[in-house]
This record gives C-alpha cells, sequence and structure tokens, in this order.
C-alpha cells in the first residue's frame, strides 16, 4: 500500500484535519512511512474600489503566508511526531492543487479529513474539498470522517 513511503495530509488547520494528521501519525509508524502536511492557500483577489481602503494585494498575500506558516509550524508541533511540511499556493480551487502535488511527490496516499456540516444543496452544486480529492487524485485517498457526524444512528434495534 505505501510503496513510496509518503503519506499525504491536506490541512485547513480544522480539528477534521487534526484529526486527520493524527491517523495519518499511526498508520506512517505501522508503514515506515513519512507524513507531509500541505495547506494550501488561495491567493487574494484583487478588485478596484473607491469605497473600500485595501491594503495592496501584496501585503495581503505576505500576511496570509506568514499566518498560514505559524499555524502550520503549530499543527505540525501539536501532532508530537516528525513530519514535511508544505504551503503551496494556489490560484485555483484547492483540491486540485492538493492532487497535483500528491502526483509530484509522489504520494502513497491521500489523508484527508471531512467537514460534516454541509447542507444536501451545497453539496450537489459544489461538493466539498474532500470529495474533489476523491474524485482527482492519482493515487488512494482515505477519508476521515469528523467525529460525532453519525452520533444520532444507534446500533441498537
Amino acid at each position: 500500500m505505501i510503496k513510496h513511503g509518503k503519506i499525504l495530509v491536506p490541512t485547513d488547520f480544522s480539528e477534521q484535519s487534526s484529526e486527520a494528521l493524527r491517523r495519518a501519525g499511526a498508520l506512517a509508524a505501522l508503514q515506515h512511512a513519512e507524513v507531509h502536511l500541505l495547506h494550501v492557500i488561495e491567493a487574494a483577489v484583487y478588485f478596484e474600489t473607491d469605497m473600500i481602503p485595501v491594503a495592496p494585494v501584496n501585503e495581503i498575500n505576505e500576511a496570509m503566508l506568514k499566518g498560514a506558516n505559524r499555524r502550520l509550524k503549530e499543527q505540525a508541533t501539536e501532532a508530537g511526531f516528525p513530519l514535511v511540511m508544505h504551503l503551496e499556493e494556489s490560484s485555483g480551487e484547492p483540491a486540485r492543487t492538493i492532487c497535483k502535488f500528491a502526483e509530484s511527490l509522489p504520494a502513497d496516499l491521500i489523508l484527508i479529513g471531512r467537514h460534516g456540516h454541509q447542507g444536501g444543496l451545497e453539496h450537489l452544486l459544489i461538493g466539498s474539498t474532500a470529495e474533489r480529492v476523491v474524485r482527482h487524485a492519482n493515487c488512494s485517498v482515505l477519508v476521515a470522517m469528523p467525529h460525532g457526524l453519525f452520533s444520532d444512528v444507534s446500533d441498537d434495534k
């Protein structure tokens, strides 16, 4: 399963991403693999207006990079196991960047967290990043479900 010894964990710094990272760490220990933690930053969009004072785009992008880098380091430290951190900029949707990055690594597995608060219409119209990664990845994808997503479902009859 782990041919190249690399597991990619995309993060948006959510609890779901942290859960996926915890699971990747456990799997990496079993498979003697390394974990790569990836955060994709979407570039700031420039718009022209006379009504709203906006900082120059390069200042906004620099602040976003600094903040993301700080949060990436914090999440890596909290993981408590060795990993490799990556920060990628994207002008498109994050799922495509994740899939391209996984292919270039090359990753054997993408372990991604899924948010459980998506509505039916939103799901039909745009889908989630995790679902897009599943559809477009060239490697195996494991989706870590959020805790309590099915808490209302009981095994009792």
